[in-house]
């Protein structure tokens, strides 16, 4: 059965978040609610951003405050001598400026169909996920209307085909736009403008071929009795990834034209062809199949059959879901352009939740969870350039409020960020220190790009895009530690666990992010033969870091200090949505069954911390069950996830709608299938009883293998591993009487399979 979502009824145009569907291409995204007579079309430009340097912000220094440094070792010497009122009233001092931008909608399209009244027949709209299309059909007064929309991401266009068994008039206008010119260019719409906040300067063009008569104006579009128009719609800014201007000086219009003129040179047919050819060279990498019986439902009645239980709906929303998640990385998230953010690409406001920003305590990291075991490496990559360019801004923070400098002799020294990230290096801390403190978010992201490494094995880019950002992180936490003669150990001080309880001294959070960082430099310098002189500092200060304790109660230690009498437990939230001390266990790999001390205090701590949250928070749980190995526990957690933290159009929410949660869920579906942390590849190692049968092709594991499997009964049927790389590995997966453990040697781009012999 294809991959739809599909409603039988229209929209509700008001309601964005929860009826709209979504397409783009990385750089643009449309998201439509089929509207029979008024269509809204919500439009966005991912560099179309308030905030950064411009004439309103001369002084413009990504958050950064001066000197901060002096209150923060202050903060640290009142910490360590146990003086926590005096600390905490000087936390207002580590924190940032505040002037911090938002994402921007470009603008909503508003087209009015001249379509007799009634209601209509056979509606159904729907995106189509195998073929990355959109569609909206019905008939009305006896004639078929076809609406259809795709976002391309090598001709960088998204295209709008309206046709009808009849003749059709209607007129497109553009509503909440920024200060700009709308104008007619011969058979173009032109909007062209700048943010008001910043003068970022924008440029969109909507052209229209069209068999009918064509009028355009300041006043919008006008298509008269026509039974096909083609509108091709493309946008760019002037924004350029570069410190410290964030402006490439070039007129988008030089980039919009040529753009928009190939376009229609092209046509839609061949348009979409191309389109269609390179979103399956990433999305038809990997197919997943549950059960046998699948219903076949509009997304609203798929939900309320899910919620109640009925078995087929489970089979097929699950499965839905997960390639949903794929299929919205892939669309907000390409080589070239920014990664995805809180909300992918898609956005309908000027004030977004968050600003729509990178946050990186944990949006950020779980929106690329997926990218790797679910086969779409590429689209991780403007994650690697993101981070390679807050390096220069992030070296500014290190200075300001760490006292760690990079000059002429030292140019790398040390960069890092805190919670909230823009495309304009912003690096410093939030302006409220208890969410904006993060000393140890970066730590965090190095995990994400050392997965490309590990998953993909591609040396060439570990040693040029990789390695010199994780290097230079590792410069400034191994400056950074102090040692604590209270806890016997190297500390990160002052500490915050997102987003909750008292400010300490080496949290669990950021003590086992460090060490995770730690031993993965370790492992990267070793492939490299590089940097020899860090290595062993790093390696002289990975086993005093310490992290896991176990508390008097059995649970995981979130705070080292939680068990002393003085420790301010009223600032600690029992069922808090974050589980910031258990990065070890996922995404990390330091907490696993081979040390079950460890495991099991996780364990308790995840009980203790409860299921009921937010849908980002329960897609982490999802993970972290999975990577005990408890199948039925991590089923728990994906119905809830899906019953009780998603909208009709399948998107989740936090809430407000987040991407994360959807991009969290589809990583955690695929580590129940399959997991490689260990360096054994593991298949099915927290399948569920109610996964009796099912198959799964192209996931991926750590060596660069790609692993298909079919299973009955929850025993594995058949397996097949292909290896990128060449390379040995061992892969145990459960049979009929206990779990078999199969050793291969495969060549480059070789595979090796097993089939059980009834």
């Amino acid at each position: 059965m294809s991959s739809i979502i599909w409603f039988d009824k229209q929209g509700d145009i008001i309601n964005w978040e929860s009826q709209c569907l979504p397409i783009g291409n990385g750089y643009l995204g449309a998201s439509m609610f089929g509207g029979v007579r008024r269509e809204r079309i919500v439009l966005n430009e991912k560099s179309l951003w308030a905030g950064g340097p411009c004439k309103n912000r001369p002084d413009y220094r990504g958050g950064n405050k001066r000197e901060r440094y002096k209150y923060v070792a202050e903060v640290q010497n009142l910490l360590a001598e146990g003086d926590y009122e005096s600390a905490v009233k000087l936390l207002p001092e580590l924190t940032g400026d505040g002037d911090f931008g938002a994402y921007q909608l470009l603008c909503d399209a508003v087209f009015d169909f001249d379509i007799p009244d009634g209601e209509p027949d056979d509606y159904i709209r729907k995106l189509d996920l195998d073929k990355s299309l959109y569609s909206c059909e019905f008939t009305l007064g006896g004639v078929r209307y076809l609406r259809e929309a795709f976002a391309s991401y090598p001709d960088r266009v998204i295209a709008f085909r309206f046709s009808c068994g009849e003749k059709i008039s209607f007129t497109l206008k553009l509503e909440k736009t920024h200060p700009s010119r709308i104008f007619a260019e011969d058979d173009t719409l032109v909007y062209n403008g700048t943010v008001e906040d910043n003068g970022m300067r924008f440029d969109a063009r909507f052209k229209v071929v069209t068999d009918g008569g064509l009028e355009i104006s300041a006043e919008g579009i006008s298509v008269h009795d026509s039974s096909e128009t083609v509108i091709y719609f493309t946008a760019a800014t002037d924004y350029e990834m570069k410190y410290p201007t964030y402006r490439s000086g070039i007129d988008p219009e030089t980039i919009t034209v040529p753009i928009i003129n190939k376009a229609v040179e092209k046509g839609w047919e061949q348009l979409y062809n191309t389109h269609y050819a390179d979103y399956c060279a990433l999305y038809d990498r990997v197919t997943l199949k549950i059960n046998d019986e699948l219903a076949d439902l509009p997304a609203d009645k798929l939900l309320d059959a899910y919620r109640n239980g009925s078995r087929t709906a489970m089979n097929r929303l699950e499965t839905l879901y997960f390639q949903y998640g794929r299929y919205l990385l892939i669309s907000s998230s390409r080589d070239g352009a920014l990664p995805a953010n809180l909300q992918g690409v898609w956005n309908e406001s000027n004030t977004p939740p968050w600003c729509c920003d990178y946050h990186i305590n944990v949006n950020l990291q779980m929106n690329y969870w997926g990218a790797y075991n679910t086969n779409l490496a590429e689209t991780a990559i403007p994650l690697i350039d993101f981070l390679d360019s807050l390096r220069e801004p992030g070296r500014v923070t290190a200075a300001e409020y760490y006292n760690i400098v990079s000059n002429e002799s030292n140019p790398e020294n040390g960069w890092t960020a805190h919670t909230q990230c823009s495309p304009f290096g912003w690096t410093a801390p939030g302006w409220e220190f208890y969410w904006g403190w993060s000393t140890a978010a970066v730590a965090w992201l190095m995990q994400n790009i050392w997965e490309h490494y590990e998953f993909m094995g591609d040396i060439k880019t570990l040693r040029e895009r990789i390695f010199p950002i994780m290097r230079e992180s590792v410069r400034f936490y191994t400056q950074w530690l102090r040692y604590d003669g209270k806890q016997d150990r190297l500390v990160s001080t002052p500490t915050y666990s997102p987003e909750h309880g008292p400010v300490t001294v080496g949290n669990t959070y950021e003590q086992s992010l460090i060490e995770q960082l730690f031993i993965d430099f370790l492992a990267a310098s070793r492939e490299l033969s590089e940097d020899g002189e860090l290595q062993n500092r790093v390696r002289e200060m990975l086993p005093k870091l310490k992290p896991y304790h176990v508390g008097k109660t059995g649970l995981l230690k979130e705070w080292f200090e939680e068990d002393e009498p003085d420790f301010d437990h009223s600032q600690v939230q029992k069922n808090h949505r974050h589980l910031s001390h258990l990065m070890g266990l996922y995404p990390g790999k330091r907490i696993t069954a081979a040390i079950p001390e460890a495991m099991n205090a996780a364990i308790m701590s995840m009980n203790d911390r409860g299921d009921e949250s937010t849908g980002w928070a329960r897609a982490h749980r999802l993970n972290l069950w999975a990577r005990t190995g408890d199948g039925e526990r991590s089923y728990k957690l994906l119905r809830g996830l899906l019953g009780d933290c998603t909208f009709d159009n399948l998107w989740d929410f936090h809430p407000p709608f987040q991407i994360d949660g959807n991009f969290g869920g589809s990583a955690g579906i695929a580590e129940m299938l399959l997991q490689s942390h260990e360096r054994v590849i593991r298949v099915l190692p927290a399948v569920p009883s109610e996964w009796q049968s099912g198959a799964f092709t192209g996931l991926c594991a750590r060596g660069g293998f790609v692993v298909d499997a079919e299973w009955e009964n929850g025993a594995v049927t058949s397996l097949s591993v292909t290896s990128k790389n060449g390379g040995e590995c061992t892969v145990t997966f459960p049979i009929t009487n206990g779990v078999k453990a199969l050793k291969l040697s495969l060549g480059e781009n070789g595979g090796g399979s097993w089939k059980r012999e009834d």
